[in-house]
């Protein structure tokens, strides 16, 4: 369910830019706000998703370093 959560809020932070922008696109009559927010929130979105990525990988290096250190203890106790 975390994940759910997660891939939820980078769609989120990619698409609302662009709906931002094509609202004010509307609001004001220019043609290229859309456009702006589209790109600020693919870039916005692909940061986050990079950094939640590179948080999980640490974080199962991090448990899988515990398990062969927890392993080690056991082998040594024997």
């Amino acid at each position: 369910m975390e994940w759910v959560a997660k891939i939820t809020t980078v769609g989120l932070e990619m698409a609302l830019p662009a709906i931002g922008g094509a609202f004010l696109d509307r609001r004001l009559g220019t043609s290229y706000w859309a456009l702006v927010g589209a790109v600020l929130g693919f870039v916005c979105g692909m940061v986050h998703l990079l950094q939640m990525t590179a948080a999980e990988g640490r974080r199962s290096l991090e448990e899988k370093k515990q398990r062969e250190a927890s392993r080690d203890d056991e082998t040594r106790k024997d």
